[in-house]
């Protein structure tokens, strides 16, 4: 076999490949063996009918397609692996000629992986992301802690503004009644812009057993009729009224396991810090890996872009049917629409193809090793992300066989690791803030164990010796 390359722009070449007649006309026999086997000629078993009787049952045209379909693909994967093609796209093949005397000679134009050269992730510096809890903060979570812990009482007067009252509600569209929209005892608390703005307002000085009805648009996630102006019958049954508990030590015995609100209080500050924390770091990763990306031009094959748009569009779809409803409905509902989608998609999808690229580049040069345990780990990140058991996500792994995928966003995201290493970070919490928090391995924590674990191999190993005579 004779190979070529002639490269047609910086991620598309055009291989050519001259095969011998001899192979070829080993494809043309393999070919009429397996069409024998789809006959039964008499004196002779499936499958050991001559080639010239199977040449005259299905004619020459058929055992070369026969061949030619067998064959090209096996030729195709020899010639990259010799060229070293680093192929990202289905080939365009064009075959000159696939015959005994002549042989084969093809041409396959195929999208590539773009050559260039990682740079070096130093230099780059970034402010770490706003990180502090505020006192603000805090009150808002005790405000929301008090609402879980409400007492609410009916009460014999009009509504005002944050009681609760237990209501009827239908909704009529041009005269038709919606049964989408009638509920019946529903609890409904006034302020909350629940159902639509308006009936806020109409319930504050209603009391029990009045009705009422009210025009007003139905909200834009409504099935069907979303933004479409409607009538709505309220029947109001009882009015409650909301009691909040003091803020005191005896509310933080009832609402959590300490004995201080002063306790309560600090618990709540840090799970509120190592949240913003969290987040601050996810965010710095994003801000330290695009500064990376900005200093890299890599040209993009367009079927790696085109695949990730195609991606985000199909899972759009499969959201859209899991509430269904037609797409345009959900672009409706989020105030979009298919073009915004699409352009955003585009956009989005080069930036991933990009990111891909730069970082397999940089894994590849500094030779990066998955570690035993590395891909437990990912299988047990996906699960937690998509709410399932890690045995669900490893067999859809099997089943789709995506375990190279896998492997590749480990490597990327070590790869990341490694930049983020390499920055200089501006602010941030203390590594003593950040093992109170949990988010850091306590290394002076981690050596004790060691040591104690080496003390209780040490008592086993001579507890286990046989005692030896004098």
């Amino acid at each position: 076999m004779k190979t070529s390359v002639e490269t047609l722009d910086p991620v598309k070449v055009k291989l050519t490949v001259e095969v011998e007649p001899k192979r070829v006309k080993q494809a043309f026999d393999r070919a009429a063996r397996e069409l024998a086997k789809q006959v039964n000629l008499p004196g002779f078993r499936p499958g050991k009918a001559p080639r010239r009787l199977i040449e005259q049952r299905f004619g020459e045209g058929v055992i070369a397609q026969t061949a030619m379909e067998g064959a090209l693909s096996d030729y195709y994967v020899e010639a990259l692996r010799t060229e070293e093609i680093d192929a990202v796209s289905q080939p365009e093949v064009d075959v000159e000629h696939f015959d005994e005397t002549e042989g084969c000679t093809f041409t396959a134009t195929i999208e590539v992986r773009p050559s260039f050269d990682a740079p070096e992730p130093d230099g780059i510096n970034v402010s770490f992301p706003e990180w502090d809890v505020e006192d603000e903060d805090v009150a808002t979570q005790l405000e929301q802690l008090r609402e879980r812990f409400a007492e609410v009482d009916e009460v014999e007067r009009a509504a005002a503004s944050g009681d609760m009252v237990t209501l009827d509600l239908r909704v009529e569209v041009d005269g038709t009644d919606l049964e989408s929209g009638r509920v019946e005892d529903a609890l409904y608390e006034i302020g909350s812009q629940g159902v639509t703005p308006k009936l806020d307002d109409e319930l504050i000085g209603k009391s029990a057993g009045d009705e009422f009805s009210y025009e007003d648009a139905l909200p834009e996630e409504f099935p069907e009729h979303g933004g479409e102006q409607a009538t709505f019958f309220v029947t109001v049954k009882d009015v409650r009224e909301k009691t909040l508990p003091e803020l005191d030590d005896d509310f933080a015995q009832t609402a959590s396991g300490f004995d201080t609100l002063d306790e309560l209080k600090q618990d709540l500050r840090n799970s509120l810090l190592r949240r913003k924390v969290e987040e601050a770091q996810h965010e710095l990763r994003g801000r330290i890996l695009e500064a990376y990306l900005a200093r890299v031009d890599v040209p993009l094959p367009p079927s790696m872009v085109e695949a990730d748009k195609q991606g985000r569009i199909h899972q759009l779809e499969h959201q859209a049917e899991r509430f269904g409803i037609e797409v345009d409905q959900l672009f409706a509902m989020e105030g979009s629409s298919r073009e915004e989608f699409e352009a955003n998609a585009q956009t989005q999808a080069e930036e991933t193809v990009k990111a891909q690229l730069v970082l397999d580049a940089l894994a590849s040069r500094l030779d990066l090793d998955l570690q035993p345990g590395d891909i437990d780990q990912e299988i047990v990140r996906h699960a937690q992300s998509n709410g399932v058991s890690p045995q669900e996500i490893a067999q859809v792994i099997q089943q789709q066989g995506s375990l190279p995928a896998l492997v590749g966003d480990i490597l990327r995201r070590k790869t990341i690791d490694h930049i983020v290493a390499a920055a200089d970070i501006d602010g941030g919490p203390s590594d003593e803030v950040l093992i109170e928090l949990g988010l850091l391995d306590d290394p002076a924590a981690a050596e004790a164990d060691a040591a104690a674990a080496d003390v209780d191999a040490e008592a086993d190993a001579g507890a286990d010796a046989e005692p030896t005579e004098d």
